[in-house]
């Protein structure tokens, strides 16, 4: 049926579009009057239910699943399928996604391809591989402001993989990306500083009172 591209992919770090380009691939699709579906994760609890909403506003009705296996639940129907924050899923949507695409339809995915230790991300190296389409935004980099930002810092303390919210990050390229364990121990510091003059007040007081 396409004479084009079947699964296309759309990766980067936090705040380089995805979501947008996601939805704006979909609605071109929605005006060639192919009929078409978006999923999320319930993992994704930032936009609205029922719909995939993106950091400018951008914003489309969507179908949240609990689990890959579920797309398969809504897809007899469609042509076009969005998948969005494909990270989240488990390794099951590998075989969901190889699944669609015996059955002849278009697969246009979005997700992080590096985590906040800028390890790959879930499923989506796999993916990537089976994409005859891969497009890897940037962003405009939280600390240097450059527009290479491709990394994901996370700016709180935590070791799990997956920390849903866009306070706990900000983009950063790959000069000013901090490696986890060298960021949290840069966040300990002011702690330490804050208990030095307390140790000098309290060797002050000790001479006085020795003299």
């Amino acid at each position: 049926m396409f004479s084009g591209y079947r699964f296309e992919m759309i990766v980067g770090c936090m705040s380089a579009g995805k979501s947008s380009e996601l939805i704006r691939r979909i609605e071109r699709a929605r005006l060639a009057y192919l009929p078409t579906i978006i999923v999320r994760p319930t993992t994704d609890t930032r936009s609205r239910p029922n719909h995939v909403e993106s950091r400018n506003g951008m914003a489309s009705q969507a179908i949240v699943v609990d689990s890959a296996k579920d797309i398969l639940k809504y897809s007899s129907h469609a042509v076009v399928i969005g998948v969005d924050e494909s990270q989240f899923f488990e390794d099951e949507i590998i075989d969901v996604i190889i699944s669609l695409l015996r059955q002849k339809k278009k697969i246009i995915a979005s997700g992080l391809d590096l985590d906040f230790r800028g390890k790959p991300f879930g499923p989506v190296p796999h993916l990537l591989a089976l994409a005859d389409r891969v497009d890897k935004l940037l962003a405009v980099c939280r600390k240097c402001g450059s527009d290479f930002a491709c990394r994901t810092q996370r700016v709180v303390h935590s070791s799990e993989q997956i920390l849903v919210g866009d306070a706990q990050y900000e983009a950063r390229c790959i000069h000013c990306f901090e490696p986890p364990g060298e960021y949290q121990l840069r966040l300990d510091l002011p702690k330490i500083e804050q208990a030095v003059p307390q140790l000098v007040l309290a060797a002050q007081e000790a001479v006085e009172l020795a003299s």
